[in-house]
């Protein structure tokens, strides 16, 4: 449509054109002939002749002739002289002199050829725009409107797909947005669903990976600080009960050791006092360490530290060694921890372990990926349920008799404390019972 809209705007003035050259080069040929005729009749054709050598720049040479054909007079002008074009074809004009016994005049021009390729260039030209034009009349009606219902389901399925996919793009975007919103008004549960391998749907990978590290360090964080707080009060009870003790013990044993009778059953009554006192004193003292060990301990070191040399110290103890069973991974790894933090808090869960399962064996285990060292440590007890999960690692928690409730508490914070953390899996010991996993950074 384009193109025959432009054949029709051009077709005039190229019509114009061609015509106008048309003409010119009869000008230039009638200029010729008039020129020969001149010369021909003129009274002095040799004189003439060379007026109009003067008069005609493209003159290329001339002659008058006799009867036999032998110049009389003669110009000629070589190729490159001013008015002489720089292509030209020869253009031969003859005129006889009117009752001069045979005499005759013929004169050469050179004809610009650049005009005449000019005038052919243009009528072929004419010749294409007019078969552009009659293409639009010639072309069946029913083409064009298949054209046109061609183009336009293009459009239609185009804007249609494009539709779908904006849509399909900002649902999965408000997704985003609602849930950032959701986080920044404090709901860390919050999750954005996205499937799909794009940007997007990696974009709400990161971004749940990045609720859940939240999540985690400010319940981290949260533990922390009633960890901190019991650290406080654990050193001020430590205090305060363990000056008054050695002075009771002392008291009672003075008071049974001063009784110089000897009635059996005041006796027995002193000595099971004595006994009583003895026991609860020595629970109180295994309070008050535990007290002491919550209230005074000390900050991580973390340095490059391989697994294997703790596991060895483990091995060392007597109390754990016949009960531990060490499985190393094929390669050494190094993770960024104190040495006698770590050893502590491992040696409370194998210690725990071992009390849970009634003597049995204890499995220690450990992997690297993703950044962290991933250090399992199974037991054969009867496990840990499901809701005391998480109120496990709470101080003062505990399931045994004696136990005081906190050597998970002052693992976990050791844990926090290297940057990494401890929990109970979901899953069941392949043992039978619990099992722990310990989380530390490697170096």
């Amino acid at each position: 449509n384009f193109a025959s809209h432009e054949a029709r705007e051009l077709r005039a003035p190229l019509e114009r054109s061609t015509e106008v050259v048309r003409r010119l080069i009869e000008a230039k040929k009638a200029l010729y002939h008039q020129a020969a005729r001149t010369v021909a009749h003129a009274a002095d054709p040799a004189a003439e002749l060379a007026r109009v050598e003067e008069a005609v720049p493209e003159l290329l040479r001339g002659e008058v002739r006799d009867g036999a054909g032998n110049a009389m007079a003669k110009v000629e002008r070589a190729p490159g002289a001013p008015g002489i074009p720089p292509q030209f074809r020869e253009l031969p004009v003859e005129e006889p002199v009117p009752g001069e016994g045979g005499r005759s005049v013929l004169v050469v021009f050179a004809a610009d050829q650049s005009l005449l390729e000019w005038h052919e260039e243009l009528g072929r030209t004419l010749d294409t725009i007019r078969r552009i034009d009659s293409v639009r009349g010639e072309l069946p009606r029913g083409y064009r409107l298949a054209f046109l219902i061609l183009v336009g389901g293009v459009v239609v399925a185009a804007t249609f797909t494009g539709v779908l996919l904006a849509r399909r793009y900002t649902r999965r975007i408000a997704a985003l947005v609602s849930g950032t919103r959701a986080v920044a008004d404090g709901d860390l549960e919050a999750r954005v669903a996205i499937r799909g391998r794009d940007e997007l749907g990696e974009l709400a990978t990161a971004f749940n990976r990045m609720v859940e590290d939240i999540e985690r360090d400010r319940e981290q964080i949260l533990y922390l600080q009633r960890i901190g707080a019991w650290q406080d009060v654990a050193r001020r009870l430590a205090h305060e009960i363990k000056n008054p003790l050695t002075p009771i013990q002392l008291a009672v044993q003075q008071l049974v050791s001063s009784y110089a009778g000897d009635d059996p059953r005041h006796k027995k009554m002193l000595a099971d006092a004595d006994e009583i006192v003895g026991e609860e004193i020595a629970s109180l003292r295994r309070l008050v360490d535990a007290f002491s060990a919550l209230g005074r301990l000390p900050p991580a070191e973390p340095k490059p530290l391989d697994l294997v040399v703790v596991a060895d110290d483990l091995a060392r103890d007597p109390s754990l060694a016949a009960h531990l069973e060490v499985v190393p991974p094929d390669r050494a790894v190094t993770v960024a921890g104190d040495r006698l933090l770590l050893r502590r808090l491992l040696a409370n869960l194998v210690e725990n372990g071992v009390q849970a399962g009634g003597g049995g064996a204890v499995r220690l285990a450990w992997e690297a990926g993703d950044g962290v060292a991933r250090v399992t440590v199974d037991d054969a007890g009867p496990g840990v349920p499901a809701a005391d999960r998480e109120r496990i690692f709470e101080p003062y928690v505990t399931s045994k008799e004696t136990g005081t409730g906190l050597g998970l508490a002052i693992a976990k914070k050791i844990a926090i404390d290297h940057g990494g953390d401890l929990e109970v899996a979901a899953e069941a010991s392949p043992l039978g019972g619990a099992r722990f996993v310990l989380t530390v950074p490697l170096a």
